[in-house]
Formats: structure tokens, C-alpha cells, sequence
């Protein structure tokens, strides 16, 4: 008798493969998400044997090491929620975030041909009858979409075009329903979760996930940035061309503006960049309440002498006008050293709050802000500032709002641009004037005084 060999592993292989095509799509993404999960379980027991770093810490980076790893072999859905979630320095430790943050969209892009299909399907022409041209190779590709560079047939203009992910709307969901499942039982086995609400967590990253694949609310978020700056010539947004836009599509000007390490050769007035950045930022969380929050380098484009072109409108946060108020009067308590105010606003606004001493919260709440007196604005970075609070109230089991998140991340953005090209335009200098306002205009309508003070 003649052993099989390669080619019984062949036709076993075929079979078994035979056998998973005929079960249903959850359960497939299951056997994947689970196959992640084996793998990150394995980094975190090796990252664990890292020398070196402190053993608290150690396991924090650890497990944002093991989660990366999860995030990037389970596929897009895990991926924008890991991206997201390392921007939430008030949820979870910096370590980990860390880690979290090297986290990069590591999909390959979709083929030309499914590219296409969507778009002639979606838009209800041939694609060559919308596009005089179109580039068959993305310019970009993520985990949400892919760009296409492209020129409309109608008046000869060039264009971006942005098409979902085929399949990402049913794929989605399914790993929305694995996440919260996720969510409760690591509540239960690790009842101390419950304090950063978890589950109510990753419901929030998931929904943000869902914001951005549908891309007509991207459209929307469009024209209300550009309603909201129509007065600012120096702020810009791509213009869009509706016919040529659906939910999987979105066409728009192709910005050939310039990245921020090529202003120099471009000609452009550094100074009036900054200005014009700080005074975006201010104007939306102060005034708007309306903020881009995706705001990094890769979405900001430059052009000669000072324009400012805002990108990737999909994630947005918005304020209400309380929201916006408590904002306010939070970095107003900041910046006049007001420490019980900053501790009081932080431990009322909190939807999870649970210090076992506030004497003892609000007393580290007080020196650390008498501290940012004595060296002053002028020499302290704000965004930095706001994440040490954060490591505070997580100290004493206090949730920040998660607006409070957002806030940090777009002035993050707009600081460290400062910083590397008008260092000596101040942030503090700058968003002084527009939280004034804000607080003028809340009292003006009746609302809490921003000077109230627990002093």
C-alpha cells in the first residue's frame, strides 16, 4: 500500500477548508478573532520576561504590546478601535498607551477592479463616464477607505476619491457584538474594570468606528466645518463634488498642499500658520463645539503663504454648550491656579467617581497646579499638563468626560506645531482670549459663573 503523503495533506487541507467556507460569517470572523487572540496571549507572556522596566509598568506595556498584536491580526475594525483607544490617556495608563500609539494601519490595499464596482454601483454610471481619468493605484490606504487620485470628465478638475472597504458594514457590527461580549465578561473576571466602564468604553470606540465608515456623515461634517469657518480665509476644508459622493463614496478636491517639514521650501510664513492653527483650534472647542478629533500631521496640508487645509473629517467630537462651558472654566481654574475649582469640576463632570479620600485627591489636585503657577505659562506645555491630571484622577479612581480627551488630543496637535515652527507663540497666550468668551457668553445666558470658586 502506497502512503498518500503531500498529496493526502493536500486534499485534507481542501476538505477542511471546504468544510469552514459553508459556515456562517460570524462564526468565521470568530475562528479569526480567536486565532488573534492566541497570538496576543502569546506576546504578552513574552513581553512580561522584558527586563529592565519596572514590574508595574512592565505589565501595562505588556499588555499594550499584546493588544497592538490583537488589534493588527484581527483586521480593520480592531485596528481603528486600538488607534482610538490610544488616544484615551484619561481611560487607560500611559504605558500602555504607548504602545498602543505604535499601533499603524497595516491593511493592503483592496483591487481596482472592487474599487469600480462600488463606485459604479454606488454612483449608477460608469466610472468613465464620471472620471476623465483615474489612477488604478491608491495613494493611501487604510483601514476604513482608500484614495484614488482622479479627475472629474465635467470641467477637467482633480479630485480625491475616497471608497469604503468592501464588506466593512456587516463586519463591523459582527465585531461590535464580539467587543461588548468582550466588554461584560472582563468586567465580571476583573471587577476593578468597572471603574473605566469598559463595556460603555468600547461601545464608544465601536461607535466611533461607525462614524467614520459611513462616509455621507463625513460629507456632513464638511459643511459644517466649512459653515463654521466661512469667515477665516486662512482655514480650509476640501470642497466636495455631491454627484459624485454616496455612503461608500466621497469625491472631493485633491489638496496639493504641503506637509509641515516642507513649509520652508514652499514659501510659507511659519508664524501665521501657528496663529492660524491655534485660532482654528480655539474657535472649535470654544466657540463651535465642533472638533476634529483625528487631528494629527498626516491630516493637516499647507499651502504658500499661510493656509491651514484640514483633512479625514470622519471623527469629530462634539460639545454641548455645558460641555463647552466646563471646559472652560476648567482651564480657566488652570490658568489662575484656582487648584479646589480644577479638583471640583473634575470630581462633579466625572460619570464614574469613586476617590476613597477627596481630601486627599484634591490636596494632590492643589500642589500640582500651584506648581504650574510658580513656573509660570509661559513655560509649561498645556496639553502635557492635562495628562498628568489624568494620571491623578486615575490615582484616585476618578473618570475624566471623555470630551475632556478629545480637547487634549486637538490642542496636542495644534501645541506641538507651535513648538516646532513659532516657539515663541504661546498657547496659553492664545486660548485665553476665547475662553474668556465662552465664559462671557455663558454668564451673559445665565449660566454658572466661571469664577465660581470652591476657594
Amino acid at each position: 500500500m502506497v502512503d498518500g503523503g503531500p498529496a493526502r495533506e493536500v486534499a485534507s487541507f481542501a476538505r477542511m477548508h471546504r468544510a469552514l467556507a459553508v459556515l456562517p460569517r460570524p462564526v468565521l470572523r470568530a475562528f479569526g478573532v480567536l486565532a488573534a487572540a492566541a497570538t496576543s496571549a502569546v506576546t504578552f507572556v513574552a513581553a512580561l520576561g522584558r527586563r529592565g522596566i519596572p514590574p508595574g509598568e512592565r505589565a501595562q506595556r505588556a499588555l499594550g504590546r499584546a493588544l497592538a498584536v490583537f488589534c493588527s491580526r484581527a483586521g480593520a475594525t480592531y485596528i481603528k478601535v486600538g488607534q482610538i483607544a490610544s488616544t484615551r490617556t484619561d481611560l487607560l495608563p500611559g504605558p500602555l498607551v504607548e504602545e498602543l500609539a505604535a499601533l499603524q494601519d497595516q491593511v493592503p490595499p483592496f483591487p481596482f477592479a472592487q474599487v469600480r464596482t462600488i463606485i459604479e454601483n454606488d454612483l449608477g454610471q460608469k466610472l468613465e463616464a464620471i472620471f476623465a481619468s483615474f489612477d488604478p493605484v491608491p495613494v493611501a490606504a487604510a483601514s476604513v477607505a482608500q484614495v484614488h487620485r482622479a479627475v472629474l470628465r465635467t470641467g477637467g478638475i482633480a479630485v480625491a476619491v475616497k471608497i469604503r472597504r468592501p464588506g466593512l458594514l456587516e463586519k463591523v457590527e459582527v465585531d461590535r457584538r464580539f467587543l461588548l461580549a468582550a466588554g461584560r465578561w472582563l468586567e465580571k473576571l476583573v471587577p476593578s474594570l468597572r471603574l473605566i466602564a469598559l463595556e460603555d468604553a468600547l461601545g464608544a470606540f465601536c461607535d466611533a468606528v461607525r462614524a467614520q465608515i459611513h462616509l455621507m456623515l463625513e460629507a456632513q461634517n464638511n459643511r459644517r466645518f466649512q459653515r463654521n469657518f466661512a469667515d477665516d480665509p486662512q482655514i480650509r476644508f476640501p470642497h466636495l463634488y455631491p454627484d459624485a459622493c454616496s455612503d461608500s463614496v466621497l469625491t472631493m478636491d485633491f489638496v496639493e498642499g504641503v506637509h509641515e517639514n516642507q513649509l520652508a521650501q514652499a514659501g510659507c510664513d511659519q508664524r501665521a500658520i501657528v496663529e492660524a492653527g491655534l485660532r482654528c483650534v480655539c474657535r472649535m472647542i470654544f466657540l463651535h463645539g465642533f472638533t476634529h478629533a483625528d487631528l494629527h500631521p498626516g491630516n493637516l496640508r499647507f499651502a504658500p503663504p499661510s493656509t491651514v487645509y484640514l483633512l479625514d473629517l470622519g471623527l469629530v467630537g462634539t460639545l454641548s454648550d455645558a460641555d463647552r462651558v466646563t471646559v472652560a472654566r476648567t482651564l480657566f481654574a488652570f490658568a489662575t491656579g484656582d487648584g479646589p475649582t480644577v479638583a471640583r469640576l473634575f470630581h462633579e463632570n466625572s460619570p464614574h467617581a469613586a476617590p476613597p479620600d477627596y481630601a486627599a485627591y484634591e490636596a494632590d489636585i492643589c500642589r500640582f497646579v500651584t506648581s504650574l503657577q510658580h513656573r509660570g505659562l509661559a513655560n509649561i506645555q498645556l496639553t502635557l499638563e492635562i495628562g498628568k491630571i489624568f494620571d491623578i484622577l486615575r490615582r484616585h479612581r476618578i473618570q475624566a468626560r471623555s470630551h475632556m480627551t478629545m480637547v487634549n488630543i486637538a490642542l496636542m496637535t495644534v501645541e506641538g506645531l507651535a513648538r516646532r515652527l513659532a516657539p515663541e507663540v504661546s498657547l496659553s497666550d492664545a486660548a485665553l482670549p476665547y475662553l474668556a468668551e465662552a465664559l462671557r457668553a455663558a454668564d451673559a445666558a445665565g449660566g454658572p459663573s466661571a469664577r465660581q470658586s470652591a476657594c
